[in-house]
């Protein structure tokens, strides 16, 4: 009677291995990363990383979370509701000069069209949106752009009625005509100017490396989690490496989390680029050369002179270059 119990036994803890390993798709998973990202179609990779499993692979649990405010990502980093943070180099300057503890340390994505301005037929140069009524979000990419192209262009916020409108109301009030310009991104740019009687005045298209939308981490993270880190990093390339092979299959995948089917997710990454280990390296470079840096410094430039940072922030306290250095 005693083997037979002993025997139940085994049998039993050899059932419970079995539905764990099956649970975790044959792999130990790990301690739970919560990601913080925004509705944006270039961050389908991590929703990609998550589907098939490639976390899950490196031994990661990822919970993927939509954050869309600026204040509402900041009170998630700074109150450790989130780990990590899929953003805009220029966001996590602001953060940085805010007092939150935070660096990047990939590129997801590059906006190759897919942010810029909106206009009335009747602008027929960004000097005529002095004095107009022109909408965009405060704190988000399309801030950002709207205030680098001021500057190309010698001109300040000020020269504008500028509207502080959340993107998609803002994509919205343009084609109710209730303003002159808006600031916006994709589905909202396309939409705005076909069905608002505009068209995009300016776009990312004619500005590379000015809007690219990196994966940070808290300090914290990276200092105790440096290799958990790593593998995050890995799982997100493999699934950008998975795109580049099997771009059908993973717009299927990813289309849903954005609300739409995956032929119309195709025509709207069109205006982004995923970014790939090569890219990566490129964009980072081998110390604080690389064009991430002197993104950063533009940006810290132009919140200091928004007043939005009480002092200018180094750009090499922003990224790290060692994880897409050692990626493979």
């Amino acid at each position: 009677m005693r083997f037979q119990n002993d025997g139940r036994l085994v049998v039993l803890l050899v059932i419970c291995i079995l539905l764990t390993l099956v649970s975790c798709g044959g792999h130990s998973v790990g301690r739970t990363y919560r990601i913080g990202l925004g509705p944006w179609v270039g961050f389908g990779p991590l929703y990609l990383a998550q589907e098939k499993g490639f976390f899950s692979e490196q031994g990661i649990n990822a919970e993927l979370i939509v954050l869309t405010g600026l204040a509402e990502r900041n009170s998630a980093l700074q109150s450790n509701r989130i780990d990590a943070l899929a953003a805009p180099v220029d966001s996590f300057v602001l953060a940085a000069g805010t007092g939150i503890g935070v660096k990047i340390v990939m590129a997801i994505d590059e906006s190759v069209g897919g942010d810029g301005i909106v206009a009335k037929k009747s602008i027929h140069s960004f000097e005529d949106l002095r004095g107009k009524r022109v909408a965009f979000q405060r704190g988000l990419p399309s801030e950002f752009f709207l205030r680098a192209l001021l500057q190309e262009h010698k001109m300040r916020l000020d020269d504008l009625k500028a509207v502080d409108m959340e993107t998609a109301q803002a994509g919205a009030a343009f084609i109710s005509n209730q303003l002159d310009a808006a600031g916006l991104w994709e589905p909202w740019l396309t939409r705005a100017a076909d069905q608002g009687n505009g068209y995009v005045l300016a776009s990312s298209k004619q500005f590379p490396n000015l809007i690219v939308d990196c994966l940070a981490f808290t300090d914290r993270t990276l200092q105790q989690q440096p290799d958990d880190v790593r593998k995050i990093v890995d799982a997100v390339l493999k699934a950008i490496e998975y795109w580049k092979s099997n771009p059908e299959d993973a717009n299927r995948i990813m289309a849903p989390h954005f609300q739409v089917d995956a032929s119309k997710y195709a025509a709207l990454i069109s205006g982004a680029k995923f970014c790939d280990l090569a890219r990566n390296r490129a964009y980072f470079g081998s110390d604080t050369s690389g064009p991430i840096f002197q993104v950063a410094q533009r940006a810290s430039q132009i919140w200091l002179d928004a007043k939005v940072i009480p002092a200018t922030v180094n750009p090499g306290s922003v990224a790290i270059t060692k994880f897409v250095q050692e990626a493979h």
